[in-house]
């Protein structure tokens, strides 16, 4: 039992070893952390997705898809529980 107690703290003492130098570094500075976000951000390529222009009514879709020889993309969601839902669980 004494040995099995001297193997835990013997393994505790390692792992706090190594981990504290990692707690002890300093904080990032904000501006450190405004650099790392603006990393993060999108770019205004990535977001041209936002520029799609969504039609609600599935005639109107039907009728310009038609006028610019361009497929529907025909997004679905389901659910009673959503006051908005006009699809009821397609």
């Amino acid at each position: 039992m004494g040995f099995m107690i001297a193997r835990i703290a013997a393994v505790l003492t390692l792992v706090a070893a190594f981990t504290l130098p990692a707690y002890s570094q300093s904080r990032p500075t904000y501006e450190q952390l405004q650099k790392r976000a603006a990393a993060l951000v999108p770019d205004k390529q990535q977001l041209r997705f936002q520029e799609i222009p969504w039609i609600h009514d599935l005639a109107e879709a039907q009728k310009a898809a038609q006028e610019e020889k361009r497929p529907i993309f025909l997004w679905g969601y389901g659910g009673r529980a959503r006051p908005d839902n006009g699809l009821e669980g397609c």
